[in-house]
Parts: structure tokens; sequence; C-alpha cells
């Protein structure tokens, strides 16, 4: 029987800071090496697993913040300067938002901070640590701050992150 539909095939990620993150077991390997440095800080600094999870979500937050959502650019001189405006979670799969990798990467934290949080008995100052490190990470993730963080700050920008933090509320400028 022939064909009746066309199968399109999605185009490869040609940039080559994200594409590593398209192949078979990333996901695996980025939750092994979470496990392995729990395993680590408890090991080497000899504290409860509460307090082991709250240092490797403090230390996933600073890492993945640092190289997700503040640096620019690309490493490879290769795209012309394409990319130099956008973080990494920008380029990240051609820009489409609410892909699979993308809820991946949100869910990760997410998940970080509920450990974290319930194996040090909502203790206060591990749980306004963690709370704090999967806030600022799951809102630069939302879609409605993409290309949204670009150094200096406008007015209708500050405006944008106030809408996305507080709701969806009329922000009144002052003039």
């Amino acid at each position: 029987m022939a064909k009746l539909y066309v199968q399109a095939v999605p185009p490869p990620d040609l940039n080559k800071n994200t594409e590593w993150f398209m192949y078979p077991g990333v996901w695996t390997t980025y939750i092994f090496i979470l496990f392995v440095s729990w395993l680590l800080v408890l090991s080497v600094f000899g504290c409860t697993p509460g307090m082991a999870w709250t240092i490797v979500n403090l230390g996933h937050f600073a890492i993945t913040y640092h190289f997700f959502h503040w640096k620019k650019g690309t490493p490879f001189a290769d795209d012309q300067g394409m990319y130099n405006r956008l973080t990494w979670w920008e380029q990240m799969d051609n820009g489409k938002q609410l892909t699979r990798n993308r809820k991946f990467l949100v869910v990760v934290p997410v998940v970080l901070y509920l450990i974290a949080s319930h194996t040090t008995d909502y203790q206060h100052p591990m749980l306004f640590l963690n709370t704090i490190a999967v806030t600022v990470l799951v809102v630069a993730k939302l879609p409605n701050m993409h290309k949204l963080i670009t150094g200096r700050f406008t007015q209708k920008q500050l405006v944008a992150v106030s809408e996305v933090i507080f709701g969806r509320q009329k922000v009144e400028s002052k003039r």
C-alpha cells in the first residue's frame, strides 16, 4: 500500500552549543550526576542527608543559573554571531517553548527542592534557601521570560517581569 502521508523529520539543531542536550541518555546522565554529587557531598562533608540535598540543590541552582540563564553566546565561532545575544536557555531547541527538554529542566529543580525540603524537615534556614533557589530558576525558565533579560532593563521589560511574578495586574508607571 502506498504511503498516504508525508513523514516530516524535524530539522537538526545546528547549534553546537545546545545540540548535545538532544543526545540519548543525557537526562539519565544529568540525574546520575546529581545523585553522585549528593553522595560526594554526603561523604566529604559528613553532614546529614537533608543538608547534603540542600547543598546539591544550591550548587545546582548556582551552576545552572550561571550557565543556562546568565552567560550569552556560544563558544563556537562558526555561527557568525547569530547567538551572541541569547542565553543557552534561549538557544535550546531552536527557541521553541515547552519542549520535552525544557520541561525536564523545569522539573529537575522542583524535584530537587521537594527532596531537599522534605529531608531537612522543612527547617527554616534550609527551607528559605531552597525556596529562593527554586523560585528564581523556575521564573527564569518561564516562556514569558524568553529573550527578556538582555542586560539593561527598559520600563516595558520591568513591567513584563512584574506581571510574570505578581500576575497579570496592570502595573502603573510613575511619571
